[in-house]
């Protein structure tokens, strides 16, 4: 298949779109561990990022962890069921949306039925009218923008 490039002069009377991408970071966990132990074994200060999984089949809003395109574990739905959810939203709704992961600590288990989890970070960026939505979603407690 061949590419086509199109040109398209701009005049000086029309405006030139500017997009402005910030980001905020938020404290949180990537479960599922003990499933993908076999393939990951993470180390702090790791970088791995997040990638929406609408085909997912047990969960259509999950948000897969992956290293080198394999997944590694998946984002915590949180505590009302909304974290990976809204996650999930902003990723697909943001064409410049992006979630790099930083591993911040061992795999624990914490006896709450996520199983084995790795803290980390997640460093979320995109368009800043999409990050200010995002900033008001009220996606649960446990889960902070630093």
């Amino acid at each position: 298949m061949a590419l086509k490039f199109m040109e398209k002069n701009i005049k000086d009377t029309e405006d030139i779109p500017i997009v402005v991408v910030t980001s905020a970071d938020i404290v949180s966990y990537i479960k599922g561990y003990h499933i993908y132990k076999s393939v990951w074994t993470p180390t702090v200060q790791e970088h791995v990022y997040g990638e929406i999984e609408p085909d997912n089949p047990v969960d259509k809003y999950a948000v897969a962890v992956k290293k080198d395109k394999k997944v590694v574990g998946h984002l915590p739905l949180g505590e009302n069921g909304k974290f990976a959810k809204t996650i999930f939203y902003f990723l697909r709704a943001d064409p410049y949306g992006k979630c790099d992961i930083t591993v911040t600590g061992k795999a624990v288990n914490l006896g709450d039925g996520d199983g084995m989890q790795v803290p980390c970070i997640l460093h979320i960026s995109g368009q800043k009218s999409m990050m200010e939505i995002l900033k008001q979603q009220k996606m649960t407690k446990e889960f902070k923008f630093l």
